[in-house]
C-alpha cells in the first residue's frame, strides 16, 4: 500500500495538478486560447517544479514534496515570484478574464497555505488537488462523485504515506475548497 501511497502522491504533486488545471483552461473556456494558457503554464507551474528541481538536487530540500515544513517558505517564495511575474505577463498581453482570475485564486490558495505553513504543516496536496477537482470535475457528469473520490484518494496517499495527519489534509482540502469556490463565484 506504501508504493500506491508513494505513487499518487508523485502525480498529485502540486506542479503537476497546478499544469493540469491551468492546461484544461482553454477545454473550460472555449474563448481562452492556448498561448496565454502556455505563458500561465509556464509561469505558474514550470518555473517553480525546475525551481524545485533544482533545490533538491543542491540540497536545499530533502524531497520534492517537501514534507519538511521548515523547508517550504523558499520554494513557497520563489512560487509567489514567478505567478506575479505571470500574472504582469498575462495583464501585458491582455489575457482573457478568466485565465487572469484562475491565476489570481492560485495566487490567494498560495498566500493563505504558504502563510498556514509558517507556523503550521497544511497538506498544499490537498489543497490543490480540492481546488483542481472543482474547476475540472464538476462540470463533468458525474463529476462531483469524481471529485470526491480524487480528493479522498489523495488525502488518502498523504496520510497513508506519513506525510500528513488526517486534521492537515483535512484543513488542505478544505482550504482549496474555499479558494476554487471564491473563484467559481467570480467566474
Amino acid at each position: 500500500m506504501e508504493k500506491y501511497a508513494k505513487f499518487i502522491s508523485h502525480i498529485a504533486s502540486p506542479p503537476a495538478i497546478v499544469t493540469l488545471v491551468l492546461l484544461s483552461t482553454p477545454l473550460r473556456y472555449p474563448h481562452v486560447t492556448w498561448p496565454p494558457t502556455v505563458l500561465a503554464t509556464f509561469f505558474i507551474g514550470l518555473i517553480p517544479w525546475a525551481a524545485l528541481i533544482w533545490m533538491r538536487l543542491r540540497g536545499r530540500v530533502t524531497d520534492v514534496h517537501v514534507t519538511q515544513r521548515h523547508q517550504r517558505w523558499p520554494i513557497l517564495l520563489v512560487t509567489l515570484i514567478s505567478i506575479l511575474g505571470g500574472i504582469g505577463v498575462l495583464l501585458a498581453i491582455a489575457a482573457p478574464t478568466q485565465m487572469i482570475v484562475e491565476v489570481l485564486f492560485m495566487l490567494a490558495g498560495l498566500l493563505i497555505v504558504g502563510l498556514v505553513n509558517l507556523v503550521w504543516k497544511l497538506s498544499i496536496h490537498a489543497a490543490l488537488t480540492a481546488f483542481a477537482a472543482s474547476h475540472c470535475l464538476l462540470g463533468l457528469p458525474a463529476g462531483a462523485q469524481l471529485a470526491v473520490v480524487v480528493i479522498a484518494l489523495v488525502g488518502w496517499a498523504r496520510i497513508r504515506s506519513g506525510h500528513h495527519t488526517p486534521t492537515q489534509v483535512l484543513a488542505g482540502t478544505l482550504t482549496g475548497a474555499l479558494v476554487s469556490l471564491g473563484d467559481l463565484l467570480v467566474i
